[in-house]
């Protein structure tokens, strides 16, 4: 499915801009509100038209049924009725056509036939979005996410620490109980069981530090490559040891608290997006 034009495929666009008779459709989604798709209602309206306003600048009937057969076929297909809850923009000539799904509910419904494409409320919807990752902290399976305004999906890097005790080479949590006992390599040098007076909490938070280490030495330079703001999410003891390790610019000051293992990912992109939102707004003053 394609979603944005890339930054080249936006240089194409623009590379009509003398180029008469460039037909621009703007269809935001529609909720359907009955068994009928009021979506495919919508497009067919506006290519019957675009037929019209073709008729009228003398272009004749083959050349348009050539210009919008490729339009056409889409409809015809269905391949985006009505499930994937997306508003479509199609740039089409007589020698070019693409088209794109586009998420945001504030696009305007518009059919423009000019010298060149149509392109400033693409743009716009651009502009406005920002493209972020979001870090989901947790003992057993630590998740990176990257997302926008629109969507979210996992992000799979090679050689990330997902596993607290994988990650630290240990089977459980130590419990030795001699005073003089060696302990563990991971709680640093110096460091011993003192009888009787193991401490389960602490232990957990000296591990817990080592790992976001090992966690933020790995996305360092994938942050610093991407230049994206970072949120982390986590039960609420998790962030602030996840703060204090971390030594990447990207890491922004808003988080979400709470286990997001078994969460759906809509919910934690309304979730995310007004952070990223607020930050955004703040860069820019």
């Amino acid at each position: 499915m394609n979603s944005f034009p890339s930054k080249a495929q936006l240089t194409k666009l623009k590379s009509f801009k003398t180029t008469p008779n460039c037909l621009s459709i703007y269809a935001p989604y529609i909720d359907p509100n009955n068994r009928s798709n009021p979506n495919l209602i919508e497009f067919k309206n506006l290519f019957k038209q675009a037929k019209k306003d073709l008729k009228l600048v003398k272009v004749d009937k083959a050349s348009i049924d050539k210009m919008l057969r490729p339009a056409n076929l889409i409809l015809d297909s269905h391949e985006f009725w009505p499930a994937k809850h997306t508003g479509l923009v199609f740039f089409i000539q007589a020698e070019f056509f693409a088209y794109y799904h586009v998420q945001d509910r504030t696009m305007p419904q518009l059919i423009i036939l000019k010298k060149g494409f149509e392109l400033r409320p693409l743009e716009k919807i651009i502009n406005q979005n920002v493209s972020y990752f979001l870090l989901a902290l947790n003992h057993k399976n630590v998740q990176l996410y990257k997302g926008d305004r629109y969507q979210l999906k996992p992000v799979k890097l090679k050689n990330f620490p997902i596993n607290m005790k994988s990650a630290l080479n240990i089977d459980e949590y130590p419990k030795w109980r001699q005073k003089h006992e060696i302990a563990p390599s991971y709680l640093g040098k110096g460091s011993e069981g003192d009888h009787g007076q193991y401490n389960i909490h602490e232990t957990d938070k000296i591990m817990l530090v080592n790992f976001f280490r090992i966690i933020d030495q790995r996305l360092h330079r994938y942050l610093q490559r991407n230049r994206k703001p970072l949120i982390v999410a986590g039960v609420g003891y998790l962030i602030p040891i996840y703060r204090k390790v971390n030594t990447s610019p990207y890491l922004i000051p808003g988080n979400i608290k709470g286990n997001l293992e078994y969460t759906d990912l809509k919910k934690i992109e309304k979730l995310a997006w007004p952070l990223i939102k607020n930050y955004h707004q703040t860069l820019l003053g």
